[in-house]
């Protein structure tokens, strides 16, 4: 079994948190149903970046 897209992943895992850590600490006192749909938002916004940063890679020999 091959996991293709684990660098792409990794990347989102890595934007979301740099996503929430920053909104956490400006606005310590939000909704949960906001913070919910932030995170959604960059897991979203992350793929996609990391899907242009991170091209896929070519598996044939």
């Amino acid at each position: 079994m091959t996991i293709k897209n684990i660098d792409r992943a990794l990347f989102t895992g890595v934007f979301v948190g740099i996503i929430i850590f920053i909104i956490e600490f400006l606005f310590p006192d939000t909704n949960s149903f906001i913070s919910i749909f932030v995170s959604a938002l960059a897991a979203l916004i992350g793929y996609l970046i990391g899907d242009k940063i991170l091209p896929p890679k070519d598996d044939r020999n």
